[in-house]
């Protein structure tokens, strides 16, 4: 498996079906997906993706930051270490002191154990279900955490 930077198109597919199931292919596209600043990261095993990040230049609270959006592991190879790789990558790449996202409830003890903190009560998005806000500090230019 190779994790790298990435484009749109070779990460779409995987976020529809893995995030957007039974939904038309336009939900899985983003506000903020074609900015400059925005990294898309997969892990690639050959030429199949198998797990995928954005990381998009928003504010948080009024602070300069990066937010996670996008994040999936194709289901037949979940548990591997996929997403943590897929999330250090993208850390390290942003450079950024602060990082948030919505994270699916279903998601939250992953984030916890790479080091992100629950900073919102739950709160529901419409056509994908209960989510919490979550964040994580890095020092600037420090390596990325790993668990």
């Amino acid at each position: 498996m190779i994790v790298r930077r990435a484009t749109l198109d070779d990460i779409l597919a995987l976020r529809h079906a893995e995030l957007r199931p039974g939904l038309p292919l336009e939900t899985a596209r983003f506000d903020g997906d074609d900015e400059p600043a925005t990294v898309h990261v997969a892990a690639f095993d050959g030429d199949d993706v198998v797990g995928c990040a954005s990381f998009m230049q928003r504010s948080f609270e009024d602070a300069p930051a990066f937010q996670l959006r996008g994040m999936a592991t194709r289901a037949d190879r979940r548990g591997r270490g996929i997403g943590a790789a897929v999330l250090a990558f993208g850390v390290d790449a942003v450079r950024a002191t602060l990082l948030w996202c919505n994270a699916r409830i279903a998601a939250v003890p992953f984030y916890e154990g790479q080091r992100w903190t629950v900073v919102s009560d739950e709160f529901d998005i419409p056509t994908v279900g209960p989510h919490r806000v979550m964040m994580r500090e890095c020092a600037p230019g420090a390596p990325p955490a790993t668990s």
